[in-house]
């Protein structure tokens, strides 16, 4: 039997997956809290990015009355994948610094803190649950 074919042990490595890349984005934030002009990343959860994605639906075209405006290009280059987990810059919610600055430090370290418990709770579960299934079968190679 191949445990990685199991449903909860695929759960399981998403969201690692999906844990570590929200850590990492959240350290480059914490990395550029200086850095002028920086806005602060966000990883987009699946799901949401799904049910928000009203852009691809609708097929609205982009009204571009001056050229200084950005294009659409130019805003989705900004975002990137990892991972399969999309990367987004949103509209800062809070006021810039003087430089133009995002990054308010001590949300990035409770998202790092928060993704790192979550990530440490998965490995936790995986550990229990090959547990439990080495205790059933002794024929299953963990």
């Amino acid at each position: 039997m191949d445990v990685d074919s199991l449903t909860v042990v695929d759960f399981i490595k998403k969201n690692m997956r999906y844990q570590a890349v929200r850590e990492r984005v959240a350290s480059e934030n914490i990395a550029n809290a200086t850095t002028p002009g920086y806005l602060p990343k966000q990883v987009v959860e699946p799901d949401f990015k799904k049910a928000m994605d009203v852009s691809e639906q609708a097929q609205l075209p982009l009204a571009r009355t001056n050229p200084k405006h950005l294009t659409a290009e130019n805003i989705t280059s900004k975002n990137r994948q990892e991972n399969g987990f999309q990367i987004v810059t949103p509209k800062p919610t809070s006021p810039l610094t003087i430089d133009g600055n995002g990054v308010v430090l001590e949300d990035e370290l409770n998202q790092a803190n928060k993704a790192s418990g979550e990530y440490n709770r998965m490995i936790t579960i995986y550990n229990k649950y090959r547990d439990m299934l080495k205790n059933a079968n002794t024929k299953i190679n963990i």
